[in-house]
């Protein structure tokens, strides 16, 4: 696996640690993030 050197921003670390929380499943969190990066790229498109 490639090592990433990009740092996540403060708002994506609380996602991640809230899902790590939550004990969610690999694929509930793989699919919470692609909605996440659709909702994010769509709020961007708009302004």
């Amino acid at each position: 696996m490639k090592k990433s050197t990009a740092v996540l921003p403060e708002e994506w670390m609380r996602l991640v640690k809230d899902a790590m929380n939550l004990n969610v499943s690999k694929e509930e969190f793989k699919q919470f993030l692609e909605e996440k990066s659709q909702n994010n790229t769509t709020a961007k498109n708009i302004r």
